[in-house]
């Protein structure tokens, strides 16, 4: 079976810990959970990934989001 993978990067408006970006890290754990549950996904860690270097420069705080759907 094959599985189309969409890496972005993009930047939140507050720090992690603010209060106005806690939304996107609910609704990210959620969607998470379903994946986990569905069987698509077995286990997952950001730990090692490394932001692309003209990621880190600039306002705004950085982050990486990985979909993967099974078909187009």
């Amino acid at each position: 079976m094959a599985f189309v993978a969409i890496y972005t990067i993009g930047r939140l408006n507050h720090p992690y810990d603010h209060p106005s970006s806690r939304e996107f890290f609910q609704v990210g754990n959620e969607v998470y959970r379903q994946a986990t549950k569905s069987g698509l996904i077995e286990s997952f860690s950001p730990e090692g990934v490394a932001f692309p270097e003209e990621t880190v420069k600039g306002k705004g705080s950085p982050i990486l989001t990985l979909t993967v759907w099974r078909n187009p």
